[in-house]
């Protein structure tokens, strides 16, 4: 499994909509990424950044960051802390 270092969260994207709002079924290739992420892992935080997530947390990034790995056959991003914008209670 892979563990991310300092302020690095391991997140996974929920599965985007397969059906949009206006009820027109989207195929697989143009469904977006969601940036719904639920946290897989977390880093340790740094002495100016600590770590305020903690795995299972379900949270939303900036569109567009992060670097996309594949852990197991599966879709994840490692992404900075700073750019989770969002938090589900």
């Amino acid at each position: 499994m892979v563990k991310p270092i300092r302020d690095n969260v391991l997140v996974k994207p929920f599965p985007s909509d397969e059906v949009s709002d206006g009820g027109i079924i989207v195929s697989e290739a143009h469904r977006a990424t969601s940036n719904k992420m639920l946290v897989i892992a977390v880093g340790n935080g740094t002495a100016t950044e600590p770590m305020r997530l903690k795995e299972n947390d379900i949270v939303f990034r900036v569109k567009d960051h992060g670097e996309e790995i594949h852990v197991g056959g599966e879709r994840m991003f490692l992404i900075k802390q700073s750019h989770l914008i969002a938090k589900l209670n």
